[in-house]
């Protein structure tokens, strides 16, 4: 699971070919937002690992989600206003206990199975660098 940044390439850093794993994608790589997914990859090929991975210079790091929710706001109807309050666009102000809430939260979620949970790890991409580092959590 990683960031939609076009950046953030982890075929690239993690020297993977193509069809050797199936790479989640999605806003500031949030494994929440990934838990349709994994649940159905892994009950249909049974996952060995997730790798969450995230980057520096992220543009999560840049909004709140209250800002997305004024600027959503100022664009639709009132009706829908109770349902963007409920929304989560997941700002960041730290990269590293993001990927710790992300690697707890997988730990703690029941629907996710216990081996899958054990072969958890997080990552941060640094684009300057090129260096992947693992977060210990």
């Amino acid at each position: 699971v990683t960031c939609c940044d076009p950046r953030c390439v982890p075929e690239q850093f993690f020297n993977i070919k193509a069809g050797e794993v199936v790479v989640h994608r999605n806003s500031g790589g949030n494994i929440r937002y990934a838990l349709r997914d994994i649940l159905t990859l892994d009950s249909l090929y049974r996952l060995d690992e997730i790798a969450i991975v995230q980057h520096t210079d992220c543009g999560t790091l840049r909004f709140t989600d209250e800002q997305i929710r004024r600027s959503l706001k100022e664009r639709v109807a009132e009706e829908h206003w109770a349902d963007i309050d409920t929304m989560d666009f997941g700002a960041n102000t730290d990269i590293v206990e993001s990927i710790t809430r992300d690697l707890k939260w997988v730990r703690e979620h029941p629907l996710i199975r216990d081996g899958l949970k054990q072969g958890t790890q997080g990552f941060v991409y640094d684009l300057k660098s090129g260096k992947v580092e693992r977060v210990n959590a």
